[in-house]
């Protein structure tokens, strides 16, 4: 397996974690700002979201650390952890989004 292709996946990993833990820091401000009702089960889905994330970054350093044999099932498995991630990132924000109007 070629280095830089391993090296660019590496990197477009890291890049989308920073933003989804950007997006996530968002949604948490927004949580904390809306106080009311509600807001323990809306902290629980970021909790989860936080899960998520640490699901997403062990599969990334175990595609990172994976030898060539074993790196194109490593990746795919570290490309479905950040798929799952940014889904459950956009599901809370459209449902956050609906509370807000």
């Amino acid at each position: 397996m070629s280095c830089r292709t391993r090296q660019a996946f590496d990197q477009l990993c890291r890049d989308l974690l920073d933003q989804a833990t950007e997006r996530m820091d968002r949604l948490r401000s927004f949580v904390e700002r809306s106080g009311g009702a509600g807001r323990e089960g809306w902290e629980r889905m970021l909790d989860n979201l936080r899960g998520e994330r640490n699901r997403a970054t062990a599969r990334i350093e175990a595609a990172r650390l994976a030898d060539d044999d074993t790196w194109p099932t490593a990746r795919a498995q570290a490309d479905q952890a950040i798929t799952d991630l940014m889904e459950c990132i956009d599901d809370l924000d459209r449902r956050l989004q609906r509370l807000a109007a």
